[in-house]
């Protein structure tokens, strides 16, 4: 149904009045319909995304470097610096092609990058970056065809016992000092520029990624909802608790002013967001890309897990006055994360970043309202933007590109049309369409729950995509099965023969993909429909931030609904987790060394028999722990609703062809027990790491496994880990999770409404 027919549907039930037929209830689905992921052969900057979404950015584009995070753009303007873990790319902004690379095989470039004249020379142009691998920053010179050559780096002190991670830097207006948030020691440093020396260290927020600098006023945006320490002792449970909230750091703004001497005084802290609740709130607003007026009377601070920029005033006490709402419709699940911004030369205009939906955000800066003037399609989760000095030209940086590397694009605002480009945008985000009712899987929002499915389980195993599982995947007749390549096949059925029987025998999803090339980021799908802005920042380099090496699973990377399993608990039903959520930072396999508490929905709903990372315990263990466990529940009639399984594939021959029989008999177990008929299991890959496939690198596979599965069936929709998000949503008549799931595709049509209730036999 196309749009026209949507909105005239629309039109003719409002004109009915109130008596008459309801509205007709809007569902969306992924645009992609049944094309695959990739890059488009003719322009390789478009791309149909592994969520279902295109990536069509506006302007002119170029591919460059792995993940761009950070950007800056030279003083003269001809030149834009782009930082990657692996590399710094500069490019030049006219001709939008590369003028140099710099590699060093010992730093880690993070999202911190700044660009100003030298202040020992003024002709001379200085590049900061911060390198998060050696807790400092690197000092380079910028010479005049693009080449960047390294001076002496500038050593951040150690802060809390540990060392400096270095994230954001700003640059002061005069261009004498720049500013680093240290995301690790929780402060924001000064560096004098001119003798490259560390003037101050200054207490701010917890886990600060951004940092702004006025005239003499710097900002620093406390991301997290906590600080921690070392356990004296470690422990072998991890503590399932809220965590301990500070309003002065937690998701807090902290303001400092700079006497005439330079030193800072009266620093002044502006609480952007109370406590959660641990119900309704489970993750903080993460306050973080800043942005000041060029009076420096405003801020401008987005919070990117509620998809709003604060605006904040600097006259007086330091306040919010009012804020800008940048959700995709009133009332729309959070997700567009706003990550990066910039002000027009007049104050009229504030271009957003928005990671989650691939498209910057042109607001009126001047009055709370939605998008005012429209919205600009990007590539895959833009970053960092920087306009040109004269306002004509935007830059934006997105981190993921065509999926393997980074992308800098250029749009020539005189003359782009965002009447147009804001339609664009709509366009290779979602798909409308007015729902029709379905008793098995009913749409999303509907508020009805499944009329015959009662209890979902969700696998997570291995990772590896499915050429390497399936690509030998053959029917009954020995006929190919799906769309697979038995030459990449690396674990055929003589090494997963239950894998093989139950794609045979049940529903398969052969377009199916992970959510993101990093295992980390891709599993968050599983449980929370998508990863936060914090975590796939800060998991670019995240060995680099040992002992808080970010796996996904801490309080900063809680979206602000929470997971599934806090879903359930608001919906009063229950659910079991066997190795979900457990990856805290500070924990080596076996104990928890650091006081980072684990979610609190979890206690009491967990198995912590089940071994879920411990590589010591093997996955016949796994197994019979989770049917010991499940079996006391099915004897009391107390099966959970939900169910999530975690078995961690050891990615070898034998390891897989242990998964494999772990998962035989989780499934031979749970479809031998009363509950069976009104019973669905998604058996999904936790991410993928191997990039040997056909089609494309991310593509992995789904299982929909029940009585209610259609037998055999191979299902060509584009689907993503959030389309069963979505699904299981669904079923439970729950609301959705974020904007992942709300746009993706669902798996309704894997369902039939004439069951088979024969069990499964382990092979």
């Amino acid at each position: 149904m196309s749009f026209r027919q949507i909105a005239a549907a629309l039109l003719a039930a409002a004109l009915l009045g109130a008596g008459s037929r309801p509205t007709p209830l809007i569902v969306y689905s992924a645009p992609a319909g049944d094309r695959p992921a990739g890059a488009d052969r003719i322009n390789p900057a478009d791309a149909i995304l592994p969520d279902g979404r295109t990536a069509a950015p506006a302007g002119t584009t170029l591919l460059v470097g792995t993940g761009a995070l950070g950007m800056a753009l030279s003083p003269d303007g001809r030149y834009a610096i782009l930082s990657g873990p692996a590399s710094l790319a500069v490019v030049n902004a006219g001709t939008m092609k590369v003028a140099s690379i710099y590699q060093n095989p010992s730093s880690s470039f993070f999202m911190g990058v700044a660009a100003t004249r030298d202040p020992r020379d003024p002709a001379r142009t200085m590049v900061l970056a911060s390198d998060a691998a050696a807790g400092a920053v690197d000092v380079f010179d910028l010479d005049a065809s693009g080449t960047l050559t390294a001076q002496a780096p500038v050593a951040l002190p150690t802060t809390h016992g540990g060392r400096a991670f270095p994230a954001q830097i700003a640059v002061s207006p005069d261009g004498r000092n720049a500013y680093v948030a240290d995301n690790l020691g929780d402060a924001a440093i000064e560096i004098n520029l001119s003798d490259r020396t560390v003037a101050q260290t200054i207490p701010a927020g917890d886990f600060p990624l951004y940092i702004a600098a006025g005239r003499d006023t710097v900002l620093a945006s406390g991301s997290g909802l906590s600080a921690y320490a070392a356990l004296q002792t470690p422990a072998t449970e991890p503590n399932f608790a809220a965590p301990a909230f500070d309003p002065s750091k937690s998701s807090a703004l902290s303001v400092f002013e700079f006497s005439a001497g330079g030193t800072s005084v009266d620093p002044a802290t502006v609480p952007m967001d109370p406590a959660p609740d641990g119900m309704q709130v489970i993750g903080g607003a993460a306050p973080g890309a800043t942005v000041l007026s060029k009076d420096g009377g405003l801020a401008y601070v987005a919070l990117s897990n509620v998809d709003r920029v604060a605006v904040v005033s600097l006259s007086g006490a330091p306040r919010v006055v009012r804020g800008l709402d940048l959700r995709l419709y009133p009332g729309a699940p959070y997700g567009a994360a706003p990550s990066a911004e910039a002000l027009s030369p007049n104050g009229k205009r504030l271009y957003v970043a928005l990671a989650g939906l691939n498209a910057v955000a042109v607001l009126d800066a001047r009055r709370p309202t939605r998008y005012r003037f429209g919205l600009i399609p990007t590539g895959w989760f833009p970053t960092a933007i920087e306009l040109s000095a004269n306002g004509r030209y935007l830059y934006v940086a997105n981190a993921k590109g065509d999926g393997g590397q980074g992308m800098l694009q250029r749009v020539d605002l005189k003359h782009t049309s965002l009447v147009k480009e804001t339609l664009a945008t709509l366009r290779y985000n979602r798909t409308p369409g007015i729902a029709k009712f379905n008793p098995v899987i009913p749409p999303l929002r509907s508020a009805k729950r499944s009329d015959v499915i009662d209890h979902v389980v969700y696998v997570a195993v291995g990772t590896r995509g499915y050429d390497a599982m399936l690509g030998d995947l053959k029917d009954d007749s020995g006929n190919p099965l799906g769309n697979g390549d038995a030459a990449l096949n690396l674990y055929p059925q003589s090494v997963t023969p239950n894998l093989h029987a139950l794609a045979r025998s049940y529903a398969l999803a052969d377009n199916f993909y992970a959510a993101d090339p990093d295992l980390n980021v891709a599993k968050q799908s599983a449980t929370a429909s998508a990863a936060t802005l914090y975590q796939q920042l800060v998991n670019a380099t995240s060995a680099a931030r040992t002992p808080m090496d970010d796996h996904g699973d801490d309080p900063e990377d809680y979206a602000r609904g929470g997971y599934l399993f806090n879903a359930f608990a608001r919906a009063g039903l229950t659910y079991r987790d066997y190795g979900g959520l457990l990856h805290l930072s500070g924990y080596d396999g076996a104990l928890y060394h650091l006081d980072v508490p684990a979610l609190a929905a979890l206690a009491g709903n967990v198995d912590l028999n089940y071994a879920g990372l411990n590589p010591k315990i093997g996955d016949a263990a796994r197994a019979h722990e989770f049917v010991r466990d499940m079996q006391t529940f099915v004897q009391g009639d107390r099966v959970p609703s939900f169910t999530y399984v975690r078995i961690p594939t050891e990615d070898s021959t034998t390891g897989v062809k242990d998964a494999d029989a772990a998962l035989g008999a989780i499934v031979d177990f749970v479809s031998h027990t009363p509950h069976w008929s009104s019973t669905v299991i998604f058996i999904v890959p936790e991410g993928v790491v191997s990039p040997d496939d056909h089609v494309n690198a991310m593509r992995s596979y789904a299982l929909v496994v029940s009585p209610l599965a259609r037998r055999g069936y191979v299902g060509e929709q584009h689907l993503s880990v959030d389309s069963v998000v979505k699904t299981e949503e669904e079923v439970f008549g729950l609301p959705p999770l974020s904007l992942n799931d709300l746009l993706a595709s669902d798996m309704a049509g894997f369902f039939t409404e004439a069951p088979d209730p024969e069990t499964y036999q382990a092979q």
